[in-house]
């Protein structure tokens, strides 16, 4: 390795490092002082709100949080915390937004962590503390902060002195100061589209179409949820690397009459706003980075090698939030799941050679395979639940989704142009996902489909992938000094 090189990975490397120690003394706000009171607060929408069939949940940056007694003017409210984030769920309606001003009344509390039903148990409150939330506010009361609701927002309150006098005196700057925002016109977008699937195609064809194109999956419910979970095919409806592929190359494909320099650069632009439009977890951080890593090649003429950019995206995510390395398990297992396809899919594909390569049939199996291997230890540590006939499942299922998110997409987009057209493209839409939707239920329901184990200690996972590595290593170390050893 060239020194300059070298010195450009360990100044990455190093930084990561840094970040990570220094992220185990991390503190969390103070806010004790709100806790056990009654509540009241004004801030804004800080994120797109996941709506489910209970309620919906979003983040809040809020400006200040106040302890609230009704009897009292608002004058002698106690302010207790300010500038801090936290989560919010309340009722399905109204609906909200990101970027709308909002007050709200309730009760805060720490995030606790909890167990599942096989003893296994999940750090939440670390889960929420990588988004800087640390604090919830549950059944909240929350009202829109805007001058058609100030009124309705001071009678329901009880008059003077109440949430709508907060709103009179401080949100109004906060709604006045609301101008054009690049993340909240692609969210509405988002939120327009999918009520176009949703009118085209019904349910729960539609959820299902929202989380193959945009990730949007709170509307296919737990139980649905979780057959996608049991056969191993929950990978589609989270929008994982392999849905963000397949719209990288229908985005290259697009622009490829394009000059070359303008076709790189849209695409560039469209992936970063694709990301943006469906959340930008960490999934969707580390395939759009990846896939601008490949961009940035072909512009300046460049090799691509994806194991040079799986580790530059990973270091450049834990310099910008080193608690994802220990709390956020899409992180974890989009890159398992990636160094899996990296190190194993050409080494199990070349061993497949019986197996036809017709509709990528080859090429889809060792994929599975390759990923199935590499994340099943982490899987079964993390959810005592492992897929048997997920490899089966993806087969009969992932040859059909390029042209499903397709359908959807254009289902979708001519939902902005005429109703009807959109109506006649769903049709299509409709079979494909009802296909795919029979394929999992039909699979989930079999005694075998899943094998559950009891908890375990994690140096077992650390174990298996230390020799994984190790033994790979040797192998292909091996194979490198034999490069004419004749295939076996």
């Amino acid at each position: 390795m060239k020194r300059g090189t070298f010195a450009f990975w360990s100044l990455f490397a190093a930084a990561a490092i840094v970040r990570v120690f220094l992220s185990f003394n991390q503190s969390a706000p103070d806010a004790t002082s709100c806790l056990k009171h009654p509540l009241k607060g004004i801030g804004i929408v800080a994120d797109d709100p996941s709506r489910v069939a209970t309620g919906q949940v979003f983040d809040v940056d809020v400006e200040r949080l106040s302890i609230h007694d009704a009897s009292t003017t608002a004058h002698s409210d106690q302010a207790c915390a300010e500038n801090i984030h936290i989560q919010v769920k309340t009722k399905l309606y109204p609906r909200f937004s990101y970027g709308d001003p909002i007050s709200f009344t309730g009760n805060l509390s720490k995030p606790f962590n909890f167990s599942s039903d096989n003893g296994r148990s999940f750090d939440y409150a670390g889960y929420l503390a990588k988004d800087d939330v640390y604090y919830q506010m549950k059944s909240a009361m929350v009202l829109a902060a805007n001058d058609s609701t100030a009124s309705d927002i001071s009678n329901k309150s009880g008059g003077s002195g109440g949430i709508g006098t907060a709103y009179a005196t401080d949100t109004s700057m906060i709604a006045v100061n609301r101008g054009f925002s690049m993340t909240s016109t692609l969210y509405g977008i988002k939120r327009a589209f999918v009520g176009n699937l949703e009118s085209a195609l019904g349910e729960p064809q539609a959820a299902l179409a929202g989380g193959l194109v945009v990730g949007d999956k709170a509307a296919l419910g737990k139980d649905l949820l979780n057959d996608f979970r049991i056969v191993g095919l929950i990978h589609i409806v989270v929008l994982s690397g392999f849905n963000i592929t397949i719209v990288g190359i229908a985005l290259r494909r697009m622009l490829s009459r394009l000059p070359r320099i303008w076709g790189i650069a849209i695409g560039g632009i469209g992936i970063a706003l694709f990301g943006i439009l469906v959340g930008g977890g960490a999934t969707v951080v580390r395939s759009c980075f990846m896939a601008g890593i490949a961009l940035i090649a072909d512009l300046i003429r460049r090799d691509y090698s994806v194991e040079r950019a799986l580790a530059f995206a990973a270091l450049i995510m834990l310099i910008a939030n080193p608690l994802i390395l220990m709390h956020d398990p899409s992180f974890q297992l989009s890159f398992l799941a990636t160094i899996g396809l990296v190190l194993l899919a050409g080494p199990i594909e070349s061993k497949l050679e019986w197996i036809p390569d017709k509709f990528g049939m080859r090429g889809t199996i060792a994929s599975c395979l390759a990923t199935q291997i590499f994340v099943s230890p982490y899987i079964l540590y993390m959810m005592g639940q492992i897929s048997i006939i997920g490899v089966v499942v993806n087969i009969l299922v992932l040859p059909f989704i390029p042209i499903t998110m397709l359908a959807v997409f254009l289902t979708g987009t001519f939902g902005f142009v005429w109703h009807p057209i959109s109506i006649v493209i769903g049709w299509s839409a409709h079979l494909l996902l009802s296909y795919e939707l029979f394929i999992v239920q039909w699979f989930a329901k079999l005694p075998f489909a899943a094998a559950y184990v009891p908890p375990f200690s994690v140096w077992w996972v650390v174990g298996f992938y230390v020799a994984f590595i190790g033994g790979f290593l040797w192998w292909k170390r091996r194979k490198d000094r034999n490069p004419f050893k004749q295939k076996t």
